[in-house]
């Protein structure tokens, strides 16, 4: 009986274990924040004045899968990148 609730023990510390370090389901995904974000192209290309609703919203869904400090960096390296693909994206416009 001692053996079988070891075993049961030891099966529930790596059950624990494993789902610790799962990411979560809706987390930050560089490929997802890219294409929500291409709703701002015309405004960060200088063709509209102003940032669509589109626009806003898609910021703020990209912002809101990266709640955790690895997940900003992972978003900032992926985006930092992005914008390395466009060479006309005004960058003040971006800090906006």
């Amino acid at each position: 009986m001692k053996r079988a609730s070891t075993s049961v023990f030891g099966l529930g510390i790596l059950l624990l274990l494993t789902v610790a370090a799962m990411k979560p389901v809706n987390g930050f995904s560089c490929l997802v924040a890219k294409v929500s974000l291409l709703q701002c192209l015309s405004f960060l290309n200088s063709i509209a004045d102003i940032p669509s609703t589109s626009c806003c919203n898609a910021v703020s869904n990209v912002r809101a899968s990266a709640p955790t400090k690895p997940e900003l960096r992972e978003a900032c390296l992926c985006l930092t990148a992005a914008v390395a693909q466009f060479s006309k994206l005004e960058k003040d416009r971006a800090i906006q």
